[in-house]
């Protein structure tokens, strides 16, 4: 399977004025990750809160999520999965349920939603806005392929991508930003790390934008275990703030042959994780 992950620069978040501009650039990429034959391809976290706030980006988050209505990107990004054959990743937007209000990702192909996944934790600024917590992790087979997605603030907390591992995820996808200026020992020690402890692969994409007021940023990454990438440290491929669409092939079989080698699950708890498995996880 091969992956792709999109990063823009903030310069060309600015130039995006209109919910048709922002479409359009996604198309334009969609078409770019056609080229170089990625089956899956992952857009950076905050995309879709992007484009339903757009008019009013400078506005403080508590006025904006007064306008929340995650219909219209959706339906935007379900007609464009309709016309590319790829697994899309259309990051993440703010979903209102009732009085709530959650951040949430999908994956999406050939226009039907095949997973939907809302954050489980919250930073201080996401419950200083009122957002809720989702409280249920999904995986999803697609392609042969066990599929999750850990957003944003849940790359800090490893439980999540645990519990992905004990339900025997191979691939996870995840849609990031982070509060502030560039701070890659900030990222590192989210993303990279949970992949390094569950040996998964996992596509990370990050956003460089702004939202509300707030600077956001985050690097383009491919994961995957330590001992199947060239120069072992983790990485298949990343962007470095250079590049806007970086790729990789993902070799499942290599993946089983670095986990048989050095089988991580199995070495912590031994009896914790049995019992775990008991209710889902990998046999």
């Amino acid at each position: 399977m091969k992956v792709a992950s999109i990063e823009w620069q903030k310069s060309e978040w600015e130039k995006i004025s209109k919910r048709e501009i922002l479409i359009q650039k996604i198309e334009e990429y969609l078409e770019k990750a056609v080229e170089v034959q990625a089956d899956v391809v992952v857009f950076p976290g905050f995309t879709g809160c992007f484009y339903q706030q757009i008019s009013q980006l400078k506005s403080g988050l508590q006025e904006l999520k007064k306008e929340i209505d995650s219909g219209e990107y959706i339906e935007q990004i379900r007609n464009l999965s309709m016309k590319y054959e790829i697994i899309l990743c259309p990051g993440s937007y703010w979903e209102k349920d009732g009085q709530r209000i959650y951040h949430t990702s999908i994956i999406i192909l050939n226009g039907k939603i095949l997973l939907k996944q809302r954050q489980i934790y919250l930073a201080r600024w996401e419950r200083n806005l009122g957002l809720s917590r989702g409280v249920v992790i999904n995986l999803e087979q697609i392609k042969g392929w066990k599929v999750g997605i850990v957003m944003s603030t849940d790359v800090f907390y490893p439980q999540v991508s645990r519990m992905l591992a004990l339900m025997g995820a191979d691939l996870v996808l995840s849609p990031v930003g982070f509060i502030g200026e560039r701070n890659q020992a900030l990222q590192i020690s989210g993303m990279w790390q949970n992949v390094q402890q569950n040996s998964f692969f996992a596509v990370e994409s990050g956003f460089n934008g702004f939202l509300g007021g707030m600077d956001f940023w985050g690097e383009s990454m491919v994961h995957a275990p330590l001992a199947m990438t060239e120069a072992e440290d983790g990485w298949l491929a990343r962007s470095k703030g250079q590049q806007d669409l970086v790729a990789a092939e993902l070799d499942n079989d290599l993946r089983s042959e670095a986990i048989s080698r050095f089988d991580v699950l199995s070495q912590l708890n031994p009896e914790f994780y049995r019992r775990m498995k008991i209710f889902g996880g990998r046999s």
